[in-house]
């Protein structure tokens, strides 16, 4: 899988937690960091150096050793211009399997990084994706449904998620929606939306969003359905 991240010196995200993850499920990971950051996001300081410029160097590099992967997976993308790139993975390494985790913002705000071009074309990345991964705060974004608040309904996210398909993936989940104390993800797959929930702990983690989607991916490269991944 060409894994395309970006690595975080503080804080359990990005690449630090994709690579050993789908390693476990015996994935071979070929990491594409798409920017180095001191701390995640999130955080209120942080550094960040887009590799952008660097990108397409990287990929022509790959493509004259002939390499080839069973899936493409990205993450927190640097610019409108690297998600360019991303966007012509699976046709220049042969990839049958696209997931996209359009990292944006969390909580109903985009991170600092994001402009209204990156928005743009992080719709048009998940329109060419097999599965996409939002949470909340993104699917509002890709479908200009305005944020309702962590404790969304299931009318709601059933909504989102068909408009999300409709960009022109094939399935959908919907991550970390909260109601009283219980947690659910929201899929959606050949126009059945159904919900898997699970016990809610008290305190926020970051990179949970990183940790799920590699577990999906890695499920799924290991000839896991959907659902079960």
């Amino acid at each position: 899988v060409i894994a395309a991240h970006d690595i975080a010196g503080y804080g359990k995200c990005a690449l630090s937690v994709v690579i050993p993850v789908l390693s476990a499920c015996g994935v071979e990971v070929c990491p594409l960091p798409t920017a180095f950051l001191s701390s995640d996001t999130s955080l209120p300081h942080f550094f960040m150096q887009d590799l952008s410029p660097q990108t397409e160097s990287y990929l022509q590099s790959w493509e004259k050793l002939g390499l080839k992967a069973d899936a493409v997976y990205s993450g927190f993308l640097g610019s409108a211009l690297q998600m360019e790139s991303i966007a012509s993975l699976p046709r220049r390494f042969g990839a049958g399997l696209t997931v996209v985790d359009p990292v944006m913002g969390d909580h109903g705000r985009i991170y600092k990084t994001y402009t209204k071009e990156m928005c743009e074309k992080m719709g048009a990345l998940c329109a060419e994706a097999d599965i996409v991964t939002p949470n909340l705060t993104e699917a509002c974004v890709l479908t200009g449904m305005a944020y309702p608040g962590v404790e969304a309904s299931a009318q709601f996210t059933h909504t989102l998620a068909e408009k999300i398909a409709s960009l022109g993936c094939q399935k959908v989940v919907i991550t970390g929606i909260f109601r009283d104390r219980r947690l659910y993800n929201c899929l959606y797959e050949n126009g059945n939306y159904y919900e898997i929930e699970s016990p809610r702990h008290p305190f926020h983690m970051n990179g949970t969003g990183d940790l799920f989607a590699s577990v999906l991916v890695g499920g799924i490269l290991t000839n896991h359905s959907f659902a079960e991944s």
